[in-house]
């Protein structure tokens, strides 16, 4: 829309902004009512129309609120007390949102309810005494940041007196977000407020000029005391409330804490005015990860510092991903007067807007989205892992672009182009690629991308005007018509009118490396007409960073960890006009990991909406996240210091796992191989019908699950198997109702290695199967085989036990998978040979020889290398018995020492 249609619209919005339900009749009267006025001849049918169709495409966005947990003892005040306030802040925000921003009107009205929810959640700021600690959950890229922002403003109009907004650990992060605050909370430029220039309203200011807090952080400084000869007053003398964006660092909350005690303590060493410390990513190093009987860690400790030297203190965090919050030991305390983080008084779970794109519309059973997502096919993941693998140092020498990420590039070209032709040109537009943590790496990466573009880019300087046969004569545009072929020939717009305006579209398409070492950041506010970049980058790109308008990422990184993964999927968020435009290339095996996490974080925010009419607090019951395939952990195991497991019913069903972590201890494997001996000497006694050699492997045909119960309950494997668990397999075993786990096939696998043999039986004899490993625990007692896949078996292994028909029919779904894309995970082989038809369980015995990987450092133990061990896989069918199927959650204190009640309550 033009200036003038912008100008038309706010009106209408502020005509109908307080209205929960708007009907399109009322913006028809608006309209008429306003159309009249002399400010708007300048406006014909058309401008009008548009900005009609603009206000009713948003009439159908609703938010909903959300579920709450608090304590019902906690005395509302808020609502009470709201009428006597000015809440200048707040309205001067709201009008930023509605006017600038552009918010919905019904999305910004259901905020001010969920605002008002949590501003009395936080507490009385004018009590003598005030001590509250909560948490916010809300989705990756949802608008966390603007609903913090409206939280700080009803805080500063409640009387909060300090306010301390954490940012994560990243300066271009904090600078970031001290950006939003400016334009939504100051109202003004902090980065001029610092050197004392009196700057033009921004922002919120625009709206109410006679507010302004004190900021003492900017856009150009984290918090800092040398060099200002004006930080020396106390609070008390300051009649604003006073802002601190700071990032999570040692020494910046050192200095934070130094200042506040200095200029403000009390005779009793207590502040007496008010803070409220807004956590962002707030399971992001704020979290203690040292041991129970250790002092807590720096950054830890600093905050519980900042909130305990206050007589009036409000603690929450906000975050996507709060699965080390909930892991806090909420009996911890350093002394007895200092706790920790712990959510005790209220758990909030925002719902994001009905047009936000999160991970259970891309990865869900039933996303609406799913078509974003393009998974690396097996020939792709090889290439990629030739050049740029999962697993790499810092000095790793990249040759060549996979060209899979060619793909995506052209595709982020081409897309650029349909959105100029949509007449979205002003918009921003990004691109991410993510491959590698290490800052060297990724130059290399910028160096070949950039080479290529520039490639492109000089192609169509030359030839894209030429008629579009002799143009497809360029192997470059050639290309670009096949990426426009390939993902967006169904858009509706055609390739003549893309090639027609590419060379415009593309030119300004910029790379920027993003991390800690590039002088150049992502500063889309340089870029009134639309920044378009292909941004590169490691850990910076992985939490908190916004991408505006991002519509092609390109992610291969290897991170095992729920809130990592999830804080890596930048390309959650808004996408309106433009999200048919948008993929997501990744590997299956990440595809499956977003999935599983998607319905984790979903089951968490069902236990809250489950507790939220309980009449109990997050100190009351216990919470728990799903912990239940193999290769993820929920978050770092440090986080996690206090977490124990459940048995729940979630079934291992359809599912293959594998021991792909062993013990190097020479008496544990001499054990477990004695174990494997007698379960060999005992089925060997059954008849010989059913012995057979499948392949190179030895099967054993319908073996009683007794044996597969004694051997797990003789071997032992490391914890971090997480998923097989002799424990829970062996209760999954004994008490299935069903008949499918009564008869097993029990395989032993084969391998390449020519030096020794095993002897399975009187007439077969199979290879040792050679496997890599790595250590993975600083005492060198636990090694890693398979590399960055974890793989201990072959991809084929599952077909053990089928017979041909069967494996035939398996290669006809494999040829039909490939042919649409979608490579398969090891798994999925299990899983469709199982619902293909009904089939013994397995389990599969490796004999292996363990051979170092050639870039493993040398250890203390010289005798590490081609030694004998065995592992383990077991392959579970489909089980139909819906009461008896068994998995494992991972829970927190609250639901242990719950758990432990409950079960002796039982005995007694």
């Amino acid at each position: 829309m033009n200036n003038d249609e912008n100008l038309f619209y706010n009106f209408i919005i502020n005509t109908i902004a307080n209205k929960n339900i708007i009907e399109e009749t009322e913006i028809d009267n608006t309209i008429n009512q306003l159309k009249g006025l002399p400010m708007f001849s300048c406006l014909d049918e058309n401008d009008i129309l548009n900005v009609k169709n603009k206000i009713v495409s948003q009439m159908d966005i609703r938010l909903r609120e959300g579920a709450l947990i608090e304590d019902t003892k906690h005395e509302k005040w808020f609502l009470t007390r709201k009428s006597e306030l000015s809440m200048a802040y707040w309205n001067r925000y709201r009008q930023y949102l509605l006017l600038d921003k552009q918010f919905q009107p019904q999305v910004v009205n259901t905020m001010d309810d969920i605002l008002d929810k949590l501003t009395d959640l936080l507490g009385d700021p004018t009590k003598s005494k005030l001590s509250r600690k909560g948490l916010v959950l809300g989705d990756v890229q949802s608008g966390k940041t603007a609903n913090y922002t409206g939280l700080i403003c009803k805080a500063a109009d409640a009387g909060y007196k300090v306010i301390v907004l954490l940012t994560g650990t990243i300066e271009n992060l904090r600078k970031q977000t001290q950006m939003r605050l400016d334009e939504g909370f100051v109202g003004q430029d902090s980065a001029a407020l610092s050197k004392k220039i009196i700057s033009n309203r921004i922002g919120s200011g625009k709206y109410d000029p006679s507010i302004y807090p004190m900021v003492l952080t900017s856009t150009i400084d984290d918090f800092k005391t040398k060099g200002s000869a004006n930080m020396n007053f106390n609070l008390r003398t300051v009649n604003e409330p006073v802002l601190f964006v700071v990032k999570k660092n040692v020494t910046v909350l050192k200095r934070l804490n130094a200042w506040l005690r200095t200029f403000n303590i009390n005779s009793d060493n207590k502040i007496d005015t008010s803070i409220l410390v807004v956590d962002d990513e707030a399971d992001n190093a704020s979290v203690n990860t040292n041991p129970e009987d250790k002092d807590s860690t720096a950054i830890n400790n600093q905050i519980t510092d900042l909130i305990d030297v206050f007589n009036k203190s409000s603690y929450v965090g906000f975050t996507a991903t709060p699965y080390a919050n909930i892991f806090i030991d909420p009996d911890t305390n350093d002394d007895m007067e200092k706790e920790d983080l712990f959510p005790k008084d209220y758990i909030y779970a925002l719902n994001a807007p009905d047009n936000y794109i999160g991970a259970r519309d891309i990865f869900g059973e039933e996303g609406i989205h799913k078509s974003m997502c393009i998974q690396f096919n097996q020939e792709e993941e090889e290439e990629l892992e030739r050049l740029i693998p999962l697993k790499h140092k810092n000095g790793f020498y990249i040759k060549s672009l996979p060209t899979s990420m060619k793909e995506a590039i052209g595709a982020f070209l081409v897309a650029n182009a349909i959105r100029d032709i949509r007449c979205d040109i002003k918009a921003h537009r990004s691109m991410l690629i993510n491959v590698s943590r290490f800052n060297n790496v990724q130059k290399q990466v910028y160096d070949e991308v950039n080479l290529f573009v520039k490639d492109i880019k000089s192609s169509l300087n030359v030839n894209s005007k030429l008629d579009i046969k002799q143009a497809r004569m360029d192997k470059n545009i050639r290309f670009l018509e096949d990426m426009y072929n390939k993902y967006y020939e169904d858009t509706g717009v055609t390739w003549n009118k893309v090639l027609s305006i590419l060379k415009k579209s593309i030119t300004p398409i910029e790379l920027v490396m993003v991390n800690q070492k590039s002088e150049k950041g992502l500063d889309y506010d340089m870029y009134p007409d639309g920044m378009r970049v292909i941004a590169i980058g490691g850990l910076s790109l992985s939490r908190g960073l916004t991408l505006e308008g991002l519509m092609s990422s390109y992610f291969y990184r290897n991170s095992r960890m729920y809130d990592t993964l999830m804080q890596m999927g930048r390309w959650f968020g808004y996408r309106k006009n433009y999200e048919d435009l948008c993929k997501i290339w990744m590997s299956s095996t990440s595809y499956e990991w977003y999935k599983h996490i998607s319905e984790a974080t979903d089951d968490l925010r069902h236990d809250i909406v489950r507790y939220q009419d309980s009449d109990l607090t997050p100190l009351d019951f216990g919470l728990r996240v799903r912990s239940d395939i193999n290769t993820l952990l929920v978050t770092a195991r440090n986080k996690m210091r206090t977490a124990g497991t459940e048995v729940c019913t979630i079934s291992l069903s359809e599912e293959c796992i594998e021991t792909t972590d062993l013990f190097i201890d020479q008496e544990i494997t001499t054990k477990n191989l004695q174990s494997v001996e007698r379960l060999k000497e005992k089925i060997n006694h059954i008849s010989k019908d059913r012995i057979y050699k499948q392949g190179n492997a030895v099967v054993f045909k319908d073996i009683d699950k007794k044996l597969i119960v004694d051997l797990l309950e003789e071997i032992q494997i490391p914890i971090s198997n997480e998923k097989l668990d002799p424990e829970v397999l062996i209760d999954l075993i004994q008490n299935y109702r069903g008949t499918e786990l009564n008869s097993w096939d029990i395989v032993f696998a084969s391998g390449s290695h020519d030096k020794d043999m095993y002897k399975v039986s009187e007439d077969y004899s199979i290879k040792l199967r050679e496997r890599s490993f790595s250590f993975i625990d600083s005492n060198n007692s636990i090694v890693r085989v398979g590399g960055s896949k974890r793989r201990l078996g072959n991809i084929g292994d599952g077909a053990y036990g089928l017979d041909i028909e069967v494996k035939n029919i398996e290669s006809k779904i494999r040829e039909d998978k490939y042919r649409n894309r979608l490579s398969l995970r090891q798994n999925d082989y299990f899983k469709y040979r199982y619902i293909l038809k009904e089939r013994n369980p397995q389990l599969i015995i490796y004999n292996i020889i363990l051979t170092k990987n050639k870039d493993e450092k040398d250890s203390n133990s010289s005798d590490t290398n081609n030694i004998r061990g065995v592992g383990f896989g077991i392959g579970i069918p489909k089980l139909l018995d819906q009461e008896t199927k068994y998995a494992k959650y991972t829970i927190n204190k609250v639901a242990q020492t719950l758990k432990s009640e409950y079960d002796i309550g039982d005995d007694e």
